[in-house]
């Protein structure tokens, strides 16, 4: 089998997927998604096809997405629960939670942004997916693709064959 797509995932898609329209949580999506909402589908493509695809995150990214739950109103309890869910997906995907260390100005001109390409650089990502413009206008950054949730997911459902999709996704020679 060949090696996992490695992935990293904005804070958007994480905040999304519970507070976004369609939310289910803790449903996850079956594959092929069609919930409604894209961030909840990505989230469902990692966790339906471990060793297709290694998801990473950053303590800068569960920190921030703590952060903006809160500030939608959710409880401790409930963002506790959240998180430790993702940690799951993240580990059963075959990635991780790292550390980047130092964030530099890595083109983005939104500081918080620089922190998601730090640790695509640390993981040697394949693909970054987010839905702030900040960051998919830098596609392709480095070489590595920077897409939407939405056109994520259209890769994978679409594609005649999951495992063509799945190379085809991450790709970065053909993801503009």
């Amino acid at each position: 089998m060949a090696d996992p797509i490695r992935v990293v995932f904005d804070i958007h898609l994480y905040v999304i997927n519970i507070v976004g329209s369609d939310a289910q949580w803790p449903v996850v999506a079956e594959v092929p998604p069609e919930s409604g909402n894209p961030s909840a589908d990505s989230i469902s493509i990692i966790f339906d096809n471990p060793g297709l695809f290694a998801l990473y995150a950053s303590p800068h990214i569960l920190r921030n997405t703590v952060r903006v739950l809160k500030s939608c109103g959710l409880s401790d309890a409930f963002i506790t629960e959240y998180l430790a869910a993702i940690e799951d997906v993240i580990n059963e995907s075959g990635g991780s939670v790292l550390d980047p260390g130092r964030v530099l100005d890595l083109g983005s001109r939104d500081f918080e942004d620089n922190h998601i390409l730090a640790l695509a650089l640390a993981v040697d990502a394949d693909i970054i997916v987010s839905d702030d413009t900040d960051l998919t206008q830098l596609s392709p950054w480095l070489g590595r693709p920077i897409i939407r949730p939405r056109d994520f997911v259209r890769r994978f459902v679409n594609a005649p064959r999951r495992q063509l999709a799945i190379r085809e996704i991450g790709s970065r020679s053909t993801i503009q």
